[in-house]
């Protein structure tokens, strides 16, 4: 029998939009890298790795849905950022510094919060600009418990 939790995970991955599940993922990197801070400041280095393992994974997992011919400049932007952040979790775990991932939490609660705009259209967000595609391209093929997306 599953957990409650995970069945209400399952069912609202299978049920969000493409725009949806980036801001799921953009939630997801957020939680993992404010876990991580609390690891940090608890001096607790196994949860630490496990944390930012797995905001690594969800900023991979990002990058690997860019869809260049679609996104064009604002997904070669994307790519900038994922890329940074990678570069800085690395850097907070090397370090321990729980600065580091603040910071970062900063930018990537920008940028979902300007994701979650654009699907809920409230306004237009600075990524994708009011006609425009979003970076990110559903795949054919969305399966349930995957939202693996062209690249």
């Amino acid at each position: 029998m599953s957990h409650p939790a995970q069945t209400y995970r399952q069912f609202s991955v299978q049920g969000a939009t493409p725009l949806g599940l980036v801001v799921m993922l953009y939630d997801g990197a957020i939680a993992a890298m404010q876990r991580a801070v609390a690891a940090i400041e608890a001096h607790d280095v196994q949860k630490k790795c496990t944390h930012l393992n797995r905001a690594q994974a969800i900023i991979a997992q990002l990058e690997g849905t860019l869809n260049f011919e679609l996104g064009g400049e604002v997904a070669q932007t994307l790519k900038a950022l994922y890329v940074y952040a990678r570069a800085q979790t690395l850097k907070a775990n090397i370090q321990n510094s729980p600065a580091v991932l603040r910071s970062l939490i900063e930018k990537f609660s920008t940028v979902r919060e300007a994701w979650y705009q654009a699907e809920h259209g409230q306004q237009s967000s600075p990524s994708t600009p009011a006609g425009e595609e979003s970076p990110y391209a559903p795949s054919p093929t969305l399966e349930p418990g995957s939202w693996r997306m062209s690249a």
